[in-house]
């Protein structure tokens, strides 16, 4: 039977043939027994809950399940089990290990026998084989009535229920590239270390052995232990709420940027402490979402690595509009200064400047900006770099100022040899502006990312700097006096002059870097809720 996260049914499959009485339906009946109410509130807040009542009532035992319960002990981390006692019965489903000790009868045909310590160990057996194959393994039992919640003991073990969470076609290819991008993909997972396994090699995120932890395992560990153990692990087995907020404390003190997902009511302080809490907006809890920073939608972990594309994506063209907007700062001051220290007055006046820098700059490096990455490929994206005004950022702005300052000063002293210097300050101010246009236009053209809105922006840019020199009342506005025709020749030259030194200082090395968030890999500990596709 599967069963959309979230509680929403499909239709079971006609080819299901369940008996009219039986082994098969009792085990069916006590598994849907030790769990939520079917009309309660929370009948739907865990999907393996779900899989098990909606298989119960695809063998007929729809009457029986709508039975009250007089006694309940809903499932917890620290138990592994749910008990219920319901119409004089105790009923107990759970994962295996923590129910076959507590059982000293099987049912067999309907006749209960004892169970030995090498009974047990078949059964356990069995678990393993049926865990290796993927499946989800909870182990069902019954007692008398009277059968204390808190430590049930002598048990009759019923069988076992197998529930298959087929992985989402999409989550191999996300975890491929999560790994080429030095994305970490840790897996924390409630589930049989065997299942876990097998899920984890299905998804390609286990290569070995040694990878797997269990909570048993982490118990036993110090905090130093813990750290040294974690940069190797990818699977942690048996994990408990409390777990995870050892791992997340773990990796933190690594130097590691956390993002946690998790949909459950227990998740919620896991979520809470990590650098970034992704819950499921389809089956997740609405404790889990209040508490996350960002909730999925689709439950789908590919979504998280398109997430991590759009805001490296970002990144990098931020860091691209600061070079851009602080390069033509550094330009403009830079021709100020060399204009002044060559004994000529400024060729630009504030009103100049401001205009520069509010219709110019602004738009251009907004619209880089605002640009989705083109190339989608998350390894190809930010690498370097924590801050935004970094080594390689500094180096980049002083290229693009040099790349502005240099062609408008060697424009505005040629326009000073056969124009009056009114004419060749409106030289420098148009030099100014192409160089800084064909910059913007440069960046869009390497990274591949020249579409309709950087075009739009420059193209508008253009048209005003365009309109200050042929019209006027704003160059009366701006002070500025229409440049000479052989003016207009340095203006468009400047801009390729721009361009050419620019890739000059890049080809020597000073080029800024692409850029991520973080100095170490991104890490994404991602439970099982977003690997699976149904229950």
């Amino acid at each position: 039977k599967e069963t959309r996260r979230g509680g929403e049914e499909q239709a079971v499959s006609p080819s299901v043939d369940f008996p009219a009485s039986g082994d098969l339906r009792d085990v069916l009946l006590v598994a849907a027994l030790a769990s939520p109410h079917p009309q309660a509130a929370d009948a739907i807040a865990h999907p393996t809950d779900v899989a098990v009542i909606t298989a119960a009532r695809a063998a007929g035992l729809e009457d029986q399940l709508a039975r009250p319960r007089q006694r309940d002990a809903p499932f917890e981390p620290g138990q592994a089990y749910h008990a219920a006692v319901v119409a004089g019965r105790f009923c107990l489903k759970g994962a295996p290990e923590t129910v076959c000790p507590r059982c000293t009868q099987v049912r067999r045909d309907g006749t209960d026998q004892p169970l030995e310590e090498a009974g047990r160990q078949a059964l356990l057996g069995q678990v393993q084989r049926l865990s290796e194959r993927g499946l989800r393994i909870l182990m069902v039992a019954d007692g008398p009535p009277d059968t204390p919640l808190g430590d049930p003991q002598g048990l009759c073990a019923l069988g076992f229920v197998g529930i298959s969470d087929p992985i989402r076609p999409t989550v191999p290819s996300a975890v491929r590239r999560c790994r080429e991008a030095g994305v970490r993909v840790l897996m924390i997972t409630g589930d049989h270390p065997a299942t876990a396994r097998t899920i984890a090699r299905t998804i390609g995120l286990l290569d070995g052995e040694s990878e797997i932890l269990t909570g048993a395992d982490l118990t036993a560990l110090d905090d130093a232990a813990l750290d040294r153990r974690l940069e190797q692990a990818k699977v942690i087995a048996r994990a408990t709420p409390l777990d995870k907020l050892r791992i997340i404390e773990s990796l933190r003190r690594r130097g590691h940027t956390v993002a946690m997902t998790g949909d459950g009511v227990n998740d919620a302080p896991a979520l809470r402490l990590a650098d970034v809490g992704v819950a499921m907006g389809r089956g997740g809890t609405e404790v889990a979402r209040q508490a996350a920073d960002v909730v999925l939608a689709d439950d789908n972990f590919a979504t998280l690595v398109e997430a991590l594309v759009e805001g490296r994506g970002f990144w990098r063209n931020m860091r691209g509009a600061l070079g851009l907007l602080l390069g033509g700062n550094l330009g403009e001051l830079g021709l100020i200064v060399g204009t002044t220290a060559l004994g000529f007055a400024s060729p630009l006046n504030t009103r100049q400047i401001l205009a520069v820098n509010l219709i110019t700059d602004a738009l251009p490096a907004l619209s880089v900006v605002l640009q989705p990455p083109e190339n989608r490929n998350l390894a190809a994206l930010a690498r370097e770099g924590t801050a935004a005004l970094d080594a390689p950022l500094r180096r980049d702005v002083f290229r693009r100022g040099t790349a502005t300052a240099l062609p408008a000063l060697a424009a505005y002293l040629l326009a000073r040899r056969w124009s009056t210097p009114s004419e060749a300050g409106a030289v420098a101010f148009g030099t100014v502006v192409t160089t800084q246009l064909a910059q913007t236009l440069d960046v869009g053209w390497s990274e591949a990312n020249l579409n309709g809105t950087v075009l739009g922006a420059v193209g508008g840019s253009a048209g005003f700097l365009l309109a200050t020199l042929t019209l006027r009342p704003l160059r009366n506005l701006l002070g500025l006096a229409a440049p000479p025709p052989a003016g207009w020749a340095l203006i468009g030259l400047g801009g390729l002059t721009a361009v050419a030194l620019s890739r000059l200082f890049a080809v020597t090395g000073s080029r800024c870097p692409t850029a991520s968030l973080t100095r170490k890999p991104l890490l994404t500990v991602a439970t099982s809720p977003v690997l699976p596709q149904e229950v």
